[in-house]
């Protein structure tokens, strides 16, 4: 077991990653704190301080993915050049010890950072726009809009496996190459979908995303019908989530052991 894991041994490497990458998170925190206040603050600005409970749900799930997945595709930098990749390869830890504290920094402390930034930013300048005696500003509510937050979490989660995924896979500009393969994933799966639903409804499909119900063309022209996911579909479609995340972490992890100097 000591082989596989080992708090001492897990502490200082975590410690050692810590200190020799301490500086890039904080130019990273003070760039997404930049860009937060100039997006969320530029569009109370026009809106003459209003912003929206919609707006702001859509920055928070557009820079959590945006931003989660360009961090993560960093954590394992070092494994594309030689020359960094001896010292992190060599080093007495367990490929488990490694691999864990990549996807602890990636997942669950970029995710607590994001969270802080974001409604930091997010009040101060809802506060600055109440200024305005004709602006009344809802700060973004878990409680009322967990579902929001549920779909964006799920989305990170599965965006962030894929990019672990790549960051190891790929040697070189893991980024670019890793959003390549999701996006072409992804337009398979579109162009899949449509001749699925039109051998199981007999019917012509339109294009829809996703698990986001069917529409079906009817006979008369223009007329289309659109066909609801049940409340257990959506039940499913998280657990899919879930599992596939899983998956593409544990795929991360035994090509992290591959890994050779």
């Amino acid at each position: 077991m000591k082989n596989i894991f080992s708090f001492q041994r897990f502490f200082k490497l975590f410690s050692k990653h810590t200190r020799e990458h301490y500086h890039t998170y904080l130019i990273a925190v003070a760039v997404l704190i930049g860009i937060l206040t100039l997006m969320l603050g530029t569009t109370a600005y026009f809106g003459n301080g209003r912003l929206s409970i919609n707006v702001q749900g859509a920055y928070f799930s557009v820079f959590l993915l945006l931003s989660g997945t360009i961090f993560t595709s960093m954590v394992f930098a070092d494994l594309g050049d030689k020359k960094r990749s001896i010292p992190a390869l060599t080093l007495p830890v367990s490929h488990f010890e490694r691999f864990l504290v990549g996807w602890i920094y990636s997942y669950l402390i970029f995710q607590v950072i994001f969270v802080m930034c974001f409604f930091m930013i997010d009040l101060i300048v809802i506060k600055i726009g109440d200024i305005n005696p004709l602006v009344k500003n809802d700060l973004l509510n878990f409680g009322e809009d967990r579902n929001k937050f549920l779909i964006a979490f799920l989305i990170f989660g599965l965006m962030h496996g894929a990019t672990l995924l790549g960051a190891i896979f790929f040697e070189k500009l893991h980024f670019i190459k890793t959003a390549f393969a999701v996006f072409i994933t992804l337009i398979c799966f579109q162009v899949v979908n449509i001749p699925i639903v039109n051998y199981f409804f007999l019917a012509s499909a339109r294009m829809q995303p996703l698990f986001a119900g069917v529409v079906l063309r009817g006979e008369i022209k223009g007329q289309s019908i659109y066909i609801k996911p049940m409340e257990q579909s959506y039940i499913i479609v998280i657990y899919m989530v879930i599992a596939v995340t899983i998956v593409l972490w544990a795929a991360a992890f035994f090509k992290l052991k591959e890994k050779q100097v």
